[in-house]
């Protein structure tokens, strides 16, 4: 098949995943892995192969997915939750442990187990803000607390990539030396580049959206190239952009570029699943989605309770982190690259993380589209006896004067 012909009938699967996805109320990530995992070389119908051009492609999806992200990031935004975004989201942390004992349970060893942590951690901001868009949940108060963490977790995730990042290419002092350039330089664009920052963004047309992918792609495999990683470079370089008065414009010139690059990168992760080994380690994602919601309905009840928020809301803002997405398949990536760890337990990371970010992103759609039942029922359950025996005598109160 010529690279060309590949190209269109690429477009055509995941125009029909896109399509599907929307149809059964999922999100697009579920199509576009699973066209990936069923069409790929080790899938049902092996139409397409991992070539230069979905490798390519995906590369530059990545790219694109960690910029939009710290586009959204800000440190005014992060610090305007104050006390109570710091607390929730000190306790969210608690799933970095968590998935690394995960992961030692299930025979990836330290260096799979630190990955399958990152993988673990992090809620999906695109998913989330997805879901709590369409189903008109932005102005609840747990919504507030939810979007700080997802801030939050943006930021420990520059940590936790980064650490990996320099795992997985080696850390020799010359590396080390090499990251510590890149984070100077950035600090001094941060400090004296904003003016030539705003005059190259307030080109318009194509002239801008060729100038931001060259900077894109410039910046993040220089940075590549002195031992830092990659993804981590372009969420930075999207943070500088973010504080600049064209940050709208920006947005609004890649988004094309965004939804198709970000399309491929999903259905990339999907063809390196080979379905043979992705059903071995289907009891395994599954055992990560029901301790990680456990843990995640735990946490995010008492973050709640402990930063202001009612028991339904508290178990609300536990709901809607529940979502995992773009970023732990950007965990998992880097993962694909680090040769210390066994090939076979690669795969296994691979497939294992990507049935558990299918059934996450599942579960979310469904929990978002009865979310009001779900968190009410769910709250109620959660108060103590006391603050339940309240609540019906109030109930009782009132049904007594509706009859008077």
């Amino acid at each position: 098949m010529s690279p060309a012909l590949q190209l269109g009938v690429m477009a055509f699967a995941l125009y029909v995943a896109a399509w599907g996805s929307q149809k059964l109320g999922v999100s697009s990530i579920v199509g576009f892995i699973s066209v990936g995992v069923l069409l790929g070389p080790g899938g049902v119908i092996p139409v397409f192969a991992v070539t230069d051009v979905t490798h390519l492609l995906a590369e530059l999806g990545l790219l694109l997915l960690l910029f939009y992200l710290g586009l959204e990031f800000s440190i005014p935004r992060f610090l305007e939750g104050g006390r109570a975004t710091l607390v929730a989201g000190t306790i969210d942390l608690v799933h970095l442990p968590v998935g690394f004992g995960l992961g030692l349970l299930l025979g990836f060893g330290a260096l799979g187990s630190a990955f399958l942590a990152g993988a673990l951690y992090i809620s999906s901001s695109g998913v989330i803000a997805k879901l709590l868009a369409e189903r008109d949940l932005v102005a609840n108060p747990e919504a507030e607390r939810t979007l700080g963490v997802l801030v939050f977790e943006d930021l420990a995730m520059v940590v936790v990539l980064g650490g990996l990042g320099i795992a997985t290419v080696g850390g020799d002092a010359s590396r080390f030396l090499g990251v510590g350039v890149v984070l100077i330089a950035y600090v001094l664009l941060v400090r004296f580049g904003r003016r030539g920052l705003e005059r190259l963004l307030s080109r318009e047309g194509e002239a801008l959206v060729l100038l931001l992918l060259a900077m894109l792609v410039l910046v993040s495999l220089g940075a590549k190239s002195l031992g830092f990683p990659e993804a981590v470079a372009a969420f930075l370089l999207g943070m500088l952009v973010s504080e600049s008065s064209y940050r709208v414009r920006v947005e609004t010139s890649l988004a094309s570029w965004h939804a198709v690059e970000a399309a491929v990168f999903f259905f990339d992760v999907g063809l390196h699943v080979t379905l043979g080994s992705a059903l071995r380690v289907l009891p395994a994602a599954l055992l990560l989605l029901v301790v990680t919601m456990v843990v995640q309905l735990a946490t995010g009840f008492m973050s709640g309770r402990l930063t202001g928020l009612s028991a339904r809301g508290s178990i609300g803002h536990g709901l809607m982190l529940l979502p995992r997405g773009e970023f732990s398949l950007v965990v998992v990536g880097l993962a694909a690259g680090a040769q210390a760890i066994a090939p076979d337990v690669r795969d296994a990371l691979y497939a294992t993380v990507s049935w558990y970010v299918l059934f996450t992103v599942v579960l979310g759609s469904v929990v978002f589209s009865r979310y009001d039942g779900w968190s009410e029922s769910l709250g109620r359950w959660l108060r103590s006896p006391a603050a339940r025996r309240r609540e019906e005598q109030r109930q009782r109160d009132l049904d007594a004067m509706r009859l008077d």
